[in-house]
């Protein structure tokens, strides 16, 4: 199996963009081209329009010339706050264009029936539409408003369809260019992890023999396969000894440290006696030291009289 080329991969898809580039972003060439050049250049073309306009315009079309001024002031306005294009702020400005431009038609045929009508009335002879003409017209504008209708319906259902097939687009796009910067990032780390697998066959190679088995400082990595189980055994039923031991000597520390205690209490008052003892014999040799009678040897002498008498009396005395 051969192993992929993904810098190879990488630039045939480079490539295959660059050969085939999506319409629509040639499209929005322009509008991201010229935002920065509109929010420069406006504001000088928007005064001598304005001011054009209103002086030619002054008598016959000044409702168009303002509809046409605010939807300038408007475009102006729009271009300068939506530097960075996203799907919300284009549905947003297609939503206010389209009021815009339906206020600017709305005043141009006011305008234009305005001014029918003035020459109508003022030529010579005057133009004078009858009854049967009005209705005429009535009648041919339903139909044309009926067609209009249906084909605002097509057009709609056709934008529909496109807008949801630009959206799928765009994901497939997003997750191209996404897979194409993954494969920008992982073409350094491939060619690291490729140098370390060398590395490591290098290491391989010389750590085995000439026969081609490899050579360990431990004899047990050399052991068979039935060698290694009868050894795990061994010392499996090694461990279950040890278990078993620490078992039964677990078993038996209550009693070892019920003996404890019990010998440790003995001690303490073995350790008492002696304390008394030398104590007392302390005591007694300092005594004598100090040329005093001691007690113990009075009381000796005064049983040893006692016992004397009690004899000479004729009475058993125990010893």
């Amino acid at each position: 199996m051969s192993t992929p080329d993904y810098a190879s991969t990488l630039s045939t898809l480079r490539a295959q963009q660059a050969d085939q580039p999506l319409s629509i972003l040639a499209l929005a060439e322009p509008i991201t081209a010229s935002q920065a050049q509109a929010q420069s250049q406006f504001e000088p073309g928007r005064r001598s329009d304005a001011s054009t306009s209103s002086s030619y315009h002054n008598a016959s079309s000044s409702a168009a010339a303002a509809a046409a001024a605010a939807a300038a002031d408007t475009m102006a306005d729009t271009s300068t706050s939506s530097l960075q294009l996203t799907p919300a702020s284009l549905a947003a400005d297609l939503a206010h264009y389209k009021d815009l431009f339906s206020k600017l038609r709305f005043s141009y045929l006011e305008q234009v029936t305005k001014e029918k009508y003035l020459r109508s009335i003022v030529g010579d002879p005057p133009s004078v539409v009858g009854h049967e003409e009005n209705a005429a017209l009535e009648a041919r504008l339903g139909e044309m408003k009926v067609e209009l209708k249906d084909k605002k319906q097509t057009v709609d259902g056709l934008v529909a369809d496109m807008e949801a097939q630009a959206r799928v687009l765009a994901g497939v796009y997003e997750d191209v260019n996404t897979k194409i910067g993954e494969l920008d990032r992982a073409s350094p780390e491939v060619e690291r992890l490729r140098d370390e697998v060398e590395e490591l066959r290098r290491e391989l190679a010389r750590r085995q023999g000439e026969d081609g088995k490899r050579r360990e400082s431990d004899p047990r990595m050399n052991m068979s396969l039935d060698e290694t189980r009868r050894a795990l055994e061994e010392r499996n039923s090694r461990m279950a000894a040890v278990e078993d031991q620490i078992r039964a000597l677990e078993r038996e520390v209550p009693s070892k440290v019920a003996r404890l205690e019990e010998v440790d209490r003995e001690l303490t008052e073995l350790d008492r006696r002696r304390n008394e003892s030398v104590r007392l014999a302390v005591e007694g040799k300092r005594r004598k030291e100090n040329g005093g009678r001691d007690e113990v040897e009075e009381l000796g002498k005064w049983y040893r009289s006692q016992e004397v008498v009690l004899k000479g009396l004729g009475l058993d005395v125990e010893a």
